[in-house]
């Protein structure tokens, strides 16, 4: 079990409480899915994008398929950087690594 935020890795499911937010952000307490890399200068600074369980077919939603605990679909177009020290985490589980593929390759779209 992860419960140190420097032991994260890129594709590892966890709850984030995501609050507080504005406009139409994701909010609440809910899974979300680790984009970036271990990254030693922006340290607790982490690339995460929300998971729902209401699943809706948008060119940028990703399903998650072939995990345990945590299933729906990851909105990239809600992906963000958030402290995660200061927000807390729980580890659930890694996603596939096909899914983690999957979402590096839709996010590219955006930049």
């Amino acid at each position: 079990m992860k419960k140190n935020y420097q032991d994260l890795s890129q594709g590892d499911l966890v709850y984030i409480d995501l609050n507080p937010t504005k406009g139409h952000e994701q909010r609440g307490k809910r899974p979300c899915i680790i984009l970036s890399k271990p990254n030693k200068y922006l340290n607790y600074m982490i690339g995460v994008a929300p998971i729902t369980t209401k699943a809706k077919p948008f060119p940028v939603h990703v399903d998650l398929n072939g995990t345990q605990k945590i299933k729906g679909q990851i909105l990239l177009e809600h992906h963000r950087m958030i402290d995660i020290e200061s927000r807390g985490f729980q580890f659930v589980e890694a996603a596939p690594k096909e899914i983690l593929e999957e979402c590096i390759e839709k996010i590219k779209l955006f930049y």
